[in-house]
C-alpha cells in the first residue's frame, strides 16, 4: 500500500467513481486486525480495477471522508433507517447485529468491514464478507456471501454511525 493524504484519497475515489471503476474503502482502528500500525488510525482506498491500494495514517479517524465515500459507493440510502430496520435473514449476521446493539448501549467500541471479493484483506476468493471486530473482547466474526450483502451492510452501517453520533 502506498501512503498518501486524505485529499488524494478523496480525489482518486471521485475520479475512479466517475470512470466506473471498482473501488472501496476501509477505516481501520489502531487495534484492527487489518491495520499494520497499532499507533494510528488507517484510512484505506483500494481500486480493484487497477489493483492499487492507498493508506492515510492519522491520530483520529476520517469519519467524514468515510461517510462521503460510503454514500458514493453504496448510494444515499445506505443509512436509511427504514430500509435497515428489519432483522437479517442470515443467522450469523443477526448475532453480529445484536452484539453491535449491546456494545452501542454499553458505549463500548467495535467496528466492521465490508470486504469486496477483490479486497486485499479478503481471504475468501470470490466471496463478499462482512467482518466484525469488538475491541472490548477482541472477538472477530465474519459472514460470507455469494452476492453483495447490501441489506446487511445497511443494518451494520446504521448501527456504526449511531455509535458515532
Amino acid at each position: 500500500m502506498k501512503e498518501t493524504t486524505i485529499e488524494d484519497v478523496l480525489s482518486k475515489a471521485e475520479s475512479w467513481h466517475a470512470q466506473g471503476m471498482s473501488w472501496h474503502i476501509h477505516m481501520l482502528t489502531p487495534s484492527c486486525v487489518f491495520n499494520e500500525r497499532t499507533d494510528k488510525h488507517a484510512f484505506v482506498l483500494e481500486n480493484g480495477t487497477l489493483g492499487e491500494a492507498y493508506v492515510v495514517y492519522s491520530d483520529e479517524p476520517h469519519t467524514e471522508a468515510d461517510q462521503k465515500l460510503l454514500f458514493m459507493i453504496h448510494g444515499d440510502d445506505i443509512l436509511d433507517e427504514e430500509k435497515g430496520a428489519t432483522d437479517s435473514s442470515n443467522l450469523k449476521m443477526q448475532i453480529i447485529i445484536e452484539k453491535a446493539r449491546r456494545l452501542n448501549e454499553a458505549g463500548l467500541p467495535w467496528h466492521h468491514h465490508m470486504l469486496f471479493p477483490d479486497c486485499v484483506f479478503n481471504k475468501h476468493e470470490g466471496k463478499w464478507s462482512i467482518a466484525f471486530e469488538s475491541e472490548a473482547d477482541g472477538e472477530f466474526l465474519e459472514v460470507l456471501y455469494d452476492e453483495e450483502p447490501v441489506d446487511d451492510l445497511r443494518r451494520i452501517e446504521i448501527l456504526f454511525f449511531e455509535k458515532e453520533g
